[in-house]
């Protein structure tokens, strides 16, 4: 059986700084040494029908860029990609739209771009109608579409040509929950039925849910590759890894915390989570105080750096964040060659159920960490006050006297 889609040691890069806009500027530019900044490097993999491959990784890792090189939108520097088979893709909002038309016209246009015919267009309409849910909205200009609309009508008709491969990017996002996992069933079906996906979101749950296989790209290099359970247990280990790996940050960083740089200039270790009693626990009672506490090793001098801590749930869900920068709190400079204990109190009025604590030490200009742990340590919650959810607001009911006795 032949893969549908073969991507062989494929890597992209791009020229920095501007073109040149005249004929003297063109001359001076022949001049210049030319930099590049390699948005891609080094990809290979293969899939066959009915398998599904994630994408994930942090800002500026090169997701969107492995699906622009497999969908012809640019082409590799380097390797070879083949596609054997119909594909579509749904990479950016509003791809394949016209603003001034309908939802009615762009459905035609639409499928046509992605191959369709006009009677296989108009056999499957209705469906693509019902599964956007715009219905009211079709013949309304797209251009006064929300983005969520938007979404709704390109998931739609790019998941309704029953494509042989089907590539999908984060702009699901922009939906709601409940759109989000119609989309996810259909994937899943699409899957079942023998289409080849390749998945690129920031969801973990989504991931787990929709593919087997996994890519972790960090600053455009595969940091791992393998099972999805492995991937997205392991994210913050892989980035954490591949931030020593891959250490090279001479170029200019415009945003280095979205892309999880990390330096290891200092080095966080042993992070604990400690009861009023110091000492260690990992099931807590709701209410119960308790202190996080790590070792942090110098190897290089940091001027007044920004300490945090997070706590969220199994699936990514932000339950908790704080920073030294947000509570306008100044750090002193800790010299190279030393190590100190950092320590946050926190008072877990959290409902019941397992999360995750995570521990970051960013520069003092947030331009990138020092060392990021998503997932320092996980803990569990009890509770005996019949609270749900994530926080325990420690409810306390009563039943009033009536107030005109």
């Amino acid at each position: 059986m032949l893969p549908t889609i073969e991507v062989q040691n494929v890597s992209k890069k791009y020229r920095i700084g501007k073109a040149p806009l005249s004929l003297r500027s063109l001359v001076n530019f022949r001049n210049q040494k030319n930099q590049y900044h390699w948005a891609v490097k080094e990809v290979d993999f293969s899939l066959y029908p009915g398998q599904a491959l994630g994408i994930i990784g942090p800002n500026g890792a090169g997701k969107t860029t492995i699906l622009k090189l497999l969908s012809k939108v640019t082409f590799p520097s380097s390797g070879k990609i083949n596609m054997n088979g119909r594909f579509s893709a749904l990479i950016e909002l509003g791809a394949g739209f016209h603003p001034e038309l309908t939802g009615r016209e762009n459905i035609f246009l639409n499928g046509t771009i992605l191959g369709m015919r006009k009677q296989e267009i108009q056999t499957r309409f209705d469906e693509i109608v019902d599964f956007a849910g715009i219905g009211k909205f079709l013949d309304t200009p797209v251009k006064r579409y929300s983005s969520g609309m938007y979404a709704r009508l390109g998931f739609s008709v790019a998941a309704h040509i029953d494509p042989d491969i089907l590539l999908v990017d984060e702009v699901l996002a922009v939906g709601d929950m409940a759109f989000q996992k119609k989309c996810y069933d259909r994937m899943v079906d699409l899957i079942k039925k023998g289409t080849t996906l390749i998945f690129v979101s920031h969801n973990m749950r989504a991931i787990q849910k929709v593919c087997s296989e996994c890519i972790v790209m960090y600053r455009g290099n595969p940091a791992f590759q393998g099972p999805t359970a492995d991937a997205t247990a392991e994210y913050s280990n892989i980035l954490r890894e591949a931030a020593t790996t891959y250490n090279d940050i001479g170029e200019n960083i415009s945003d280095g915390i979205g892309q999880r740089i990390m330096t290891h200039a200092a080095v966080i270790n042993n992070v604990e989570l400690l009861r009023e009693n110091q000492q260690t626990a990992y099931t807590f009672e709701s209410g119960e105080s308790v202190s996080v506490r790590f070792r942090v090793d110098f190897h290089e001098e940091a001027p007044h750096p920004i300490f945090a801590c997070m706590i969220r749930t199994p699936d990514g869900q932000k339950v908790y964040d704080y920073t030294t920068e947000w509570a306008q709190i100044s750090t002193p400079n800790f010299e190279a060659n030393s190590s100190r204990l950092i320590e946050f109190k926190l008072k877990l009025n959290l409902a019941p159920g397992t999360y995750q604590l995570g521990v970051n030490m960013a520069y003092h200009d947030l331009s990138k960490y020092y060392d990021r742990i998503d997932r320092a340590l996980d803990f569990v919650m009890t509770s005996n006050t019949g609270s749900r959810g994530i926080t325990d607001l420690q409810a306390v009911f009563n039943i009033l006297p009536n107030p005109t006795e």
